[in-house]
């Protein structure tokens, strides 16, 4: 009989096969590598239960056992895990992850649309958080999201569509006439709201997708591997790099922020079956915001020169020069910092945070620094 140390370590190998199996492009196999992980890590955490003296061991064991039945799509399982192990006496710590898993477990019943009928050219958006509740939402969590949503989907239209990236101008009347979006009105799931995508009026081929569907389809492929940290084969998915860069920013805006907003969910229909990616905030950390290919690409600074980091207010956002934007940022002490601003970047993701406080991370080169991230500040509750 295997030991609940040979059980959880045969388990952790299996999981790092199956997630080699991921990236590599064979998902099938990594479920198969998977659902047998899960096998062993919940063997593990009965033999656990069945000792009187095995904290931390026993909680452990049931909440890798659950996070790895929620990634199978066991969500029976994961909650009579996770219940299992709050039964017992678990740390503080470990108690909490315990509950956070347990809201994600619950949080995918919101997005399996039970009593909601969705058409194949729309997408349900739900939320869940300490500020979200059952059909309610801040204006400034949920608003934001729906615009960065808004831009993504046009961005994915734009890239499936072959067009070079748009750091300026108006989006194209061939885009907006079958990727116009309409929203619904919120549901109480949590918090969850669909867009539809518009349709020309010109029928489509039988047989064949029309540009909405295969936006959603596409969009939902990258944010998945977006949460995931899968960053290989996101750039395989998105290799022009102007259109990479702009995805992860606006895709970690949409990312929950652990706290307020702890869960995003996107849920689609195809064929009757439904498709669901739901982002935690671990994705967004994972996925480095500039790309190592491409020659655009920064190159690792010399000398003294590093990494910044600046808080202050976004005074300015100058997009005039075609191959780079320029900001400034006015710190506390009322000094002016110059960050110069992939195009990519400017439209969708800097300019709307003009005399925002935001941190600004970036290469420091000479008196300049070369953006690698910006975000919000939000103001302390008091």
């Amino acid at each position: 009989m295997s030991t609940i140390k040979e059980l959880h370590r045969d388990a952790m190998e299996r999981t790092d096969l199956a997630l080699a199996a991921q990236r590599a492009g064979d998902p099938q196999k990594g479920h198969l590598l998977l659902r047998a992980a899960y096998e062993l890590e919940s063997q593990a955490a009965h033999l656990a239960a069945q000792k009187d003296d095995s904290e931390p061991t026993r909680s452990i064991l049931h909440r890798s056992a659950a996070s790895l039945a929620l990634d199978c799509g066991l969500k029976r399982e994961a909650e009579r895990l996770i219940c299992e192990a709050l039964r017992g006496n678990p740390p503080d710590a470990i108690a909490n992850e315990l509950r956070d898993l347990l809201e994600q477990v619950y949080f995918t019943r919101h997005l399996e649309l039970r009593g909601v009928s969705l058409a194949e050219t729309e997408v349900q958006i739900s939320l869940a958080g300490n500020s979200i509740g059952l059909g309610i939402a801040p204006v400034g969590e949920l608003l934001p999201r729906i615009y960065d949503v808004e831009k993504l989907m046009y961005r994915t239209a734009e890239r499936l569509s072959n067009l070079p990236f748009r750091s300026s101008g108006r989006i194209l009347a061939s885009i907006l006439n079958n990727v116009a979006l309409f929203a619904s009105v919120p549901r109480v799931a949590s918090f969850a709201v669909s867009l539809r995508v518009g349709q020309s009026a010109q029928m489509k081929i039988a047989g064949t997708s029309s540009l909405g569907e295969e936006t959603i389809d596409d969009l939902l492929e990258c944010l998945e591997l977006f949460n995931k940290g899968n960053e290989e084969q996101l750039k395989r998915r998105i290799p022009q790099e102007d259109y990479y860069i702009n995805f992860v920013g606006l895709a970690r805006n949409i990312a929950p922020d652990g706290n307020d907003v702890k869960l995003v969910g996107f849920s689609a229909v195809r064929d009757g079956v439904v498709r669901t990616v739901s982002l935690t905030n671990q994705g967004a950390s994972e996925i480095r915001l500039m790309p190592t290919f491409g020659v655009a690409a920064l190159q690792a600074p010399k000398g003294d020169e590093g990494t910044s980091s600046i808080q202050g207010i976004l005074k300015e956002a100058d997009a005039r020069d075609s191959k780079r934007g320029k900001i400034h940022i006015i710190d506390k002490d009322g000094a002016s910092h110059t960050v110069i601003v992939p195009p990519s970047m400017m439209a969708d993701i800097v300019r709307p945070l003009w005399e925002s406080e935001v941190i600004v991370t970036g290469d420091r080169k000479r008196k300049l620094i070369h953006l690698t991230d910006i975000r919000p500040v939000k103001p302390n509750p008091k």
